[in-house]
């Protein structure tokens, strides 16, 4: 079989050999040939995704974002792949190299399996033109659901719709995002039904909202870009009003030039960073809703009767301390070289979890397209999750029992 190309020249005369093998070949003899040239392709990939994990997983950012993109490209170099193996006259070709799960492996991760309205195999039975609407879950965000086809999702291009693409600018999806890390239960978008009386008979549809936070008095929260809103001032308006009659706090984010048109209104220019609006609003809220401010950590003042007699000499109380101090610096470097230890496994760990996801997409495409039985699939995914139980076996020999943490026991009042 014909070697893996390494530059256009060779591929095009691999391509060449392919088309003359195959033409050459019975039917099953087509069938095995581009098979193998598919295996071969697939393990190159599955090497150059490797190797890149070993240069560049992203330790401190997200890599499931990072490993989405991976796949992607897996994705686009099967739908090229497939399309090389048909110009060279390959009578392989079936349901499964159409699948959702071959063509856009990138995808199967958000599509939502438990939701009971997903039938589970679907992504390895149906087309990835499928025009069927079922349930996506975001990979940045689990609270993001929404419903669309597959056909949306692969020919469209379409994805969330709170992190993407359509109706959500990026800046607000920025400013929600570190509102969140301040206001867990913040959610985006928020529904709100109308306090306006119904007209003529017709129940207004409910008012969506860019942010919602939950609670007594809850607090809506729009973001107005200067181009979007620069001609909606009355819309605006009536939208706020009518919030606020429900019993709704609105602050609403007014880029310049736009002005203002509620009391907790924040201005922004267009340049301001994300997190330094997310700021000025986080302060609006904790105005209205001082109980989201988190508790004081400073130390407690001790209790009446808890301090040292007089008649005690300051210095028999340092000798006296002079042993619990010396045990908790030894206690802190143990803790120091644990950390180091569970740093270096956590390393470990991303490397072995990358490992079994490149190893699954390889396999599972073997599956779709080469025959490859399933319980090959899970026997292979078995035995790459042995390899992380060996990281959880080595991180519990190398730390040992982790100390307890003894400074809340040290500043706390002696019973």
């Amino acid at each position: 079989m014909t070697d893996v190309p390494a530059t256009a020249v060779d591929h095009a005369v691999a391509t060449f050999c392919l088309s003359t093998e195959l033409a050459k070949a019975t039917a099953p003899e087509n069938i095995q040939l581009g098979r193998s040239w598919l295996r071969s392709q697939e393990q190159v990939m599955a090497e150059v995704f490797l190797e890149e994990g070993r240069d560049q997983l992203p330790v401190d950012g997200d890599y499931t974002v990072w490993r989405q993109a991976q796949q992607r490209r897996l994705g686009e170099a099967r739908e090229r792949w497939l399309r090389e193996l048909a110009h060279a006259g390959w009578s392989g070709v079936d349901k499964g190299g159409r699948s959702l799960a071959y063509v856009r492996p990138d995808l199967l991760d958000e599509y939502d399996s438990s939701h009971p309205e997903n039938p589970t195999d679907l992504p390895l039975t149906a087309s990835v033109t499928d025009p069927q609407s079922v349930w996506w879950r975001c990979l940045r965000d689990e609270s993001h659901q929404w419903r669309t086809s597959f056909n949306n999702r692969h020919v469209a291009g379409t994805g969330c719709p709170r992190c993407g693409k359509k109706g959500v600018s990026r800046r607000e999806q920025e400013i929600f995002t570190a509102l969140r890390e301040h206001l867990p239960a913040l959610a985006s978008p928020g529904s709100v039904p109308r306090c306006e009386p119904p007209q003529a008979g017709r129940r207004l549809r409910s008012w969506r909202v860019d942010m919602l936070l939950p609670g007594a008095p809850p607090v809506a929260v729009e973001y107005d870009g200067a181009y979007w809103h620069k001609d909606r001032i009355g819309k605006d308006q009536e939208k706020a009003a009518d919030l606020t009659a429900s019993g709704h706090i609105v602050i609403r984010i007014r880029e310049q030039p736009l002005p203002n048109i509620t009391p907790h209104d924040i201005v922004c220019t267009p340049d301001q960073p994300a997190d330094a609006i997310a700021e000025l609003v986080y302060r609006k809220i904790v105005e209205v809703r001082p109980e989201l401010v988190p508790a004081s950590s400073d130390d407690p003042e001790p209790a009446e009767g808890t301090q040292l007699p007089d008649d005690t000499p300051a210095l028999e109380t340092a000798e006296k301390d002079d042993t619990p101090a010396l045990e908790t610096a030894e206690k802190d470097v143990r803790c120091q070289a644990q950390r180091i230890a569970l740093n270096a496994l956590i390393m470990e760990a991303l490397l072995q979890i990358h490992t079994v996801s490149v190893n699954f997409d390889m396999t599972l495409g073997e599956h779709l397209m080469c025959g490859r039985p399933a319980y090959d699939v899970e026997t292979e995914l078995r035995q790459d999750m042995g390899g992380l139980l060996a990281v959880s076996r080595a991180a519990r020999r190398t730390l040992g029992p982790i100390p307890p943490d003894t400074s809340a026991a040290q500043t706390g009042t002696p019973g």
